[in-house]
């Protein structure tokens, strides 16, 4: 019994590996990101905006690529939808500091 047991947990254990070597191919095949593209987070820092503003960009146009479950912008997505003329300009205040009306 002892072995039968042994040799079903094995069995599960070698599907579940599969399973995972199928995650990791599927997730090998995307396109990688490179040093001039920016998360999400990185978009949302260096134009001043919230998540909510980024998610409007991407339904306004924005392109986006996926990685693992994270959004990810290249240089020319960023400056399409830039020249575009969707995203809401930065501008300064009376402090000068940047803030955006986006």
């Amino acid at each position: 019994m002892l072995n039968h047991d042994f040799y079903f947990d094995l069995k599960s254990l070698n599907e579940r590996v599969n399973l995972l070597e199928e995650v990791v191919r599927r997730l090998s095949s995307e396109k990688p990101s490179t040093s001039d593209d920016w998360d999400n987070a990185t978009l949302m820092q260096q134009w001043q905006i919230s998540e909510r503003t980024a998610a409007r960009y991407r339904k306004a146009g924005l392109d986006s690529y996926k990685v693992g479950g994270r959004l990810y912008y290249t240089a020319d997505q960023r400056n399409q939808f830039v020249l575009s003329g969707e995203q809401q300009p930065v501008n300064s205040d009376i402090s000068g500091k940047e803030v955006c009306h986006g």
